[in-house]
């Protein structure tokens, strides 16, 4: 098997290419580190004739960023997408897309694939819009693509300025950890491997579906920021402050795992006791 994965070299990416070779399967890698661009049509359309399958990873995923640059994020997010789906389409070939918990928007209720979608940054939005359209395509024209909406993935390779890295970097130097608002907001963290997993399981959807990728636990950013402290032996102290004026994310969620045991079988191995060291481990290997 032949499978495309654009946004080879990011954080989902890096560690599903990882997965695919163990499962014996060619990658095709795809980013602007290799010249290439989802913007680029033709690019694109190359990339994807002759291949079996295509993950596409590639977004500019920067939630809050996106406030400041909506324009930007959007036309990013969309027309690539829009090129991988025209691709796909062309050349018949399945295509496995990345959505993501941010288009729900806030819940206090535990969220299924049938809760409302209602997405509070331009980010999620566009996250949103592509997560529908791809339902549309297969809808329309019968493409056989299917949705995987991931939760707060978590672990090697991730972005430095996300919330384990951030925190870890402050506990390791006994530096006060800001959390802002009341250290009350919940996120359902799964770990990268087990998301690459179920992506690569989702290849094994029917058309048009959808399914969450979580843990169904929720922790609140105070409880991350004490299971960081601890895990370093920090004696950093916790700081609460006010949300930024401008503020693209969201206060409450935990999501719903039961769909995808179903159609799946797929369920998360790793535990946050887990998980928190297997992520330091790798933020000490880098140096952070």
């Amino acid at each position: 098997m032949i499978a495309l994965v654009t946004g080879d070299d990011g954080f989902i990416g890096t560690n599903l290419k990882q997965l695919l070779v163990a499962e014996n399967v060619e990658v095709r890698g795809f980013s602007r580190k290799k010249g290439l661009d989802v913007l680029n049509a033709g690019q694109v359309d190359s990339a994807v004739k002759g291949a079996d399958l295509v993950f596409h990873v590639a977004a500019d995923a920067r939630p809050a960023e996106s406030v400041l640059k909506p324009a930007e994020t959007i036309e990013t997010n969309l027309r690539g997408s829009l090129n991988v789906l025209e691709a796909c389409r062309r050349h018949d070939v399945p295509l496995v897309y990345p959505s993501s918990c941010e288009i729900y928007g806030d819940s206090k209720a535990i969220i299924t694939e049938e809760t409302p979608i209602n997405p509070p940054n331009p980010y999620s939005a566009s996250k949103a819009a592509i997560d529908r359209i791809c339902f549309t395509y297969w809808k329309s024209y019968g493409l056989d693509v299917k949705v995987a909406r991931f939760f707060n993935p978590y672990g090697p390779h991730q972005q430095l300025n996300k919330i384990i890295p951030t925190f870890y970097a402050f506990a390791m130097r006994n530096k006060p950890i800001t959390v802002y608002g009341d250290g009350k907001d919940t996120r359902d963290y799964t770990y990268v491997s087990d998301i690459v997993r179920g992506l690569w399981e989702c290849r094994d959807l029917p058309g048009g579906e959808a399914v969450n990728l979580c843990t169904g636990v929720a922790t609140t950013n105070l409880e991350m920021a004490h299971m960081v402290i601890k895990a370093l032996g920090s004696k950093s102290k916790i700081t609460l402050t006010p949300y930024p004026e401008i503020f693209g994310g969201i206060k409450y969620q935990v999501g719903s795992n039961e769909k995808a045991r179903r159609l799946l079988g797929w369920s998360p191995k790793v535990a946050l006791k887990e998980g928190i060291p297997l992520t330091i481990e790798w933020l000490r290997e880098v140096g952070v």
